[in-house]
C-alpha cells in the first residue's frame, strides 16, 4: 500500500491517523470491494436463499446441518424445504407477500421452514419460544399473521393451545411442523410431517417469489422497546443479504463448521450464524445450550467457529477444570459473538485456547454493526483515523441518562464526548429510509431518529446504548439507556413486565428496572412495587403469578416494597436511584426479596441471601 506513496506522504499520514493507517485502508477497500459485490446482487434481485439453492445445484451431499445424531446434507434440506413449500401453496393457507410466524427452538425443522417459506416470497416473523399468553398474542397480531409453524415440544404447543380459540377467532392456522408427529395435538392443530409429507419434492420457480422485491420485508424480529410490548423490527431482503457478509472479512469459508446454542428467533444466530454459513456453502451446528456438554459438542461436531454471548463464556468459565480444556482434534479459527466482559475474556481465551475472538456489536433495527477484528480486549470495535475522516459514521454524544435523548449546546447542536468520556452512539442515516423501522406506529420509528446533530439537516439513529472511546479510536460498550435492560442474552422491556406486575391483585402500582448483579453479565430485573392498602403480601403466590405470565428471564429477580412510588415532573418513574441503589439489605431499608427458583417463591433478601447471590451460589 505504502509503494508509490512519497515518504513525505506516507509520513504525514501515519502522523495524522496513526501507524496503521494503511492497513486500515485496506480494511476499508475490502469492505468496499464487498458492498460492490452486494449491490450487484442486489439488483439482480437476489436474495439469501439463491445463495442456499446454488450450493443445492454443486454440492447437494455437502453436509449443512448437524443436529444431535443427525446429518442432513443441502440436498436433503432442499427436497424438505420444496415439499413444504408445495404444501403451502396447495393448502392456500398464504400467498407470496404475507405473512407467516415459526415458532420453534432450535432444530433442522425451522430452517427448512425458513427455506419454504423463502421459495414461496412469504414475509416470516419470527417468534420467541419463550413467550406466552397475551405477549405472544401480541406478536402475532402485530405481524397480521396467516399461519404458524410451530414446533412439537410440549411447552409450545401449550402456549398455542392456551391461545386456540383466539387464533381461530382471527383466521390463524396453527401447524405443527416436524417428524415423526406421533403424539396427541391440541385440538385445532394440523400435524405437517415433513419426513412423510405426500409432496413433490421439485424445485420452485424462482418466478413464485421474484414478485417480491429485495426491498420488501423479509422477515420481522422483535426487539424490546420502550413502549412495553415487544416491537417487530422490518428486516428486508437487503439486510438479509447484506447480514449474510457478516463474517465475510473473518475469511469463513465452505469447509466451517459454525456451532451455536443461540436462539434462531434472534438475528445474532439467525443473520450473523446461519445466514453466513448458507452464504459459503459451510456447515452449522444447532443445539441448546449446556455448560457442561459445550465443549464435548465443540470436538464431537470439529466445530471451527464458535457463536457466543458473553453470558455463556461466563458460564463456561465457572466451570471445573479439566484435562481437555483448550484441547480439540482440529483448529478453532475463532469466536465470534457479542457481550464478552473485559474481565473474562483474556481468561476464556487463555482456558480453552481460542485463538482469536471477534466480539461485535449491533441490534436488530440497528442500520450500522461494529466488529473488532483487531482482538482488542474489551472492545466492540474501532472507529477512528482515517475511517472517520472518509466515513463520518459514528458519533458519540452527551445525553439525559433519564430520557435516553442527546444533550444540545447553545447552537441547538448535539454535544460530542471527548475521547473517555462516555456518550451516547449515533449512527449517520443517508436518509430516513436507511432505517427500516418498525411494524409499528410511526411515532415508535420517529423515536429512534435524532436531526440536526453536527449540523443542520443530518440525520442519525439513536443507538440508545453508552460508549466510550480511548484515543485509538477503539470502542467499548458501557449500558443500555431507556427502559430496557439485558439478562441472559434477551433484551426485557421493563413497561412490559410493569403491566404483568400490575396484574397481581395486591399491586397498586409497580416500576421495573435493571440493576448490576456482581459476576453477571447485563443486568439482573428488579422491581419497585407499591402494594395497596391493607394487602397481605402472598411470596409464593406472586411468584407464581410472574412465573406464569413472563418468561423466566424477564421474572424480577429481586422486589423492592415501597410506601409510594418517586416520580418526575411529567408523572414518569424514576430509575436511575433506585437501579444505583441495586438490591443491597445494607443500603436499602426497604423489605428486600430475592426469586428463589429452589423453593418457588420470593424468600426475604437479608445478608445471608445477598452474601449467597454476591458469590454466585444462588441461582437467578
Amino acid at each position: 500500500m505504502v509503494a508509490g506513496i512519497p515518504v513525505a506522504v506516507a509520513g504525514f499520514l501515519r502522523l495524522k491517523y496513526g501507524p496503521t493507517v494503511f492497513l486500515d485502508l485496506l480494511d476499508i477497500r475490502r469492505g468496499l470491494n464487498l458492498l460492490t459485490e452486494i449491490e450487484a446482487l442486489l439488483k439482480s434481485n437476489f436474495k439469501v436463499i439463491d445463495f442456499f439453492e446454488a450450493h443445492v445445484k454443486q454440492t447437494p451431499d455437502k453436509v449443512f446441518i448437524l443436529y444431535k445424531d443427525e446429518v442432513l446434507t443441502y440436498g436433503e434440506l432442499d427436497r424438505q424445504a420444496n415439499q413444504l413449500a408445495h404444501f403451502v401453496q396447495r393448502s392456500e393457507v398464504a400467498a407470496c407477500m404475507d405473512t407467516v410466524a415459526i415458532f420453534m427452538q432450535n432444530e433442522p425443522t425451522f430452517v427448512v421452514s425458513w427455506l419454504a417459506f423463502n421459495k414461496l416470497g412469504l414475509r416470516i416473523a419470527l417468534l420467541n419460544y419463550n413467550l406466552k399468553g397475551d405477549s405472544l398474542l401480541h406478536c402475532i397480531k402485530a405481524c397480521s399473521v396467516k399461519m404458524i409453524a410451530c414446533g412439537k415440544d410440549d411447552r409450545l404447543l401449550k402456549a398455542q393451545d392456551d391461545l386456540m380459540p383466539k387464533l381461530q377467532a382471527l383466521g390463524v392456522k396453527v401447524w405443527v411442523v416436524g417428524k415423526d408427529l406421533d403424539q396427541d395435538l391440541p385440538l385445532g392443530m394440523i400435524p405437517v410431517d415433513v419426513k412423510t409429507l405426500n409432496e413433490s419434492s421439485d424445485p420452485l420457480p424462482r418466478s413464485v417469489r421474484d414478485q417480491q422485491s429485495v426491498l420488501d420485508d423479509a422477515l420481522y424480529i422483535f426487539t424490546s422497546g420502550t413502549t412495553g410490548l415487544p416491537k417487530p423490527a422490518k428486516f428486508p431482503h437487503t439486510r438479509q443479504l447484506g447480514g449474510s457478509y457478516a463474517q465475510a472479512q473473518l475469511g469463513m469459508n465452505s469447509q466451517d463448521v459454525l456451532y451455536t446454542t443461540l436462539p434462531l428467533y434472534h438475528s445474532a444466530a439467525l443473520v450473523v450464524g446461519l445466514f453466513n454459513v448458507v452464504r459459503v456453502g459451510g456447515t452449522i451446528v444447532l443445539s441448546d445450550f449446556s455448560a457442561r456438554r459445550f465443549w464435548d459438542d465443540v470436538r464431537r461436531y470439529r466445530a471451527t467457529v464458535i457463536h457466543y454471548i458473553g453470558e455463556i463464556c461466563r458460564y463456561l468459565l465457572t466451570q471445573p477444570p479439566r484435562s481437555d480444556d483448550g484441547k480439540y482434534p482440529h483448529k478453532i479459527h475463532y469466536a465470534i459473538g457479542n457481550g464478552l466482559r473485559a474481565d473474562t475474556w483474556a481468561e476464556f481465551q487463555k482456558r480453552f485456547n481460542i485463538g482469536r475472538i471477534v466480539e461485535s456489536y449491533g441490534a436488530t433495527e440497528t442500520p450500522f454493526g461494529l466488529t473488532n477484528n483487531g482482538g482488542k480486549i474489551g472492545s466492540v470495535g474501532r472507529y477512528h483515523g482515517i475511517y472517520r475522516a472518509l466515513t463520518d459514521i459514528v458519533v458519540l454524544v452527551q445525553c439525559d441518562l433519564e430520557t435516553a435523548q442527546p444533550l444540545r449546546g447553545p447552537g441547538g447542536k448535539c454535544i460530542l464526548t471527548p475521547p473517555g468520556e462516555t456518550g451516547l452512539m449515533l449512527f449517520r442515516l443517508k436518509d430516513e429510509d436507511s432505517f427500516h423501522g418498525y411494524l409499528a406506529p410511526e411515532s415508535a420509528h420517529e423515536k429512534k431518529l435524532v436531526r440536526n446533530v453536527k449540523k443542520s439537516g443530518d440525520l442519525f439513529f439513536n443507538s440508545g446504548d453508552l460508549m466510550v472511546h480511548d484515543k485509538d479510536g477503539y470502542l467499548y460498550f458501557k449500558d443500555r439507556l431507556g427502559d430496557t435492560f439485558r439478562w441472559k442474552g434477551e433484551n426485557v422491556a421493563t413497561t412490559e413486565v410493569s403491566q404483568i406486575l400490575n396484574q397481581y391483585p395486591g399491586i397498586q402500582e409497580s416500576n421495573v428496572y435493571g440493576v448490576e448483579v456482581p459476576g453477571c453479565d447485563g443486568k439482573a430485573g428488579m422491581g419497585a412495587v407499591v402494594f395497596k392498602k391493607d394487602y397481605h403480601f402472598d411470596p409464593k403466590a406472586f411468584y407464581d403469578h410472574v412465573v406464569r405470565s413472563l418468561p423466566l428471564y424477564a421474572c424480577p429477580k429481586f422486589l423492592r416494597i415501597v410506601g409510594e412510588m418517586d416520580i418526575t415532573g411529567t408523572f414518569k418513574h424514576k430509575k436511575t436511584d433506585l437501579a444505583r441503589e441495586g438490591f443491597d439489605p445494607n443500603v436499602i431499608s426497604d423489605p428486600l426479596f430475592f426469586m428463589d427458583e429452589e423453593k418457588k417463591t420470593y424468600a426475604p433478601l437479608d445478608n445471608e441471601a445477598m452474601q449467597r447471590i454476591v458469590l454466585g451460589n444462588a441461582r437467578l
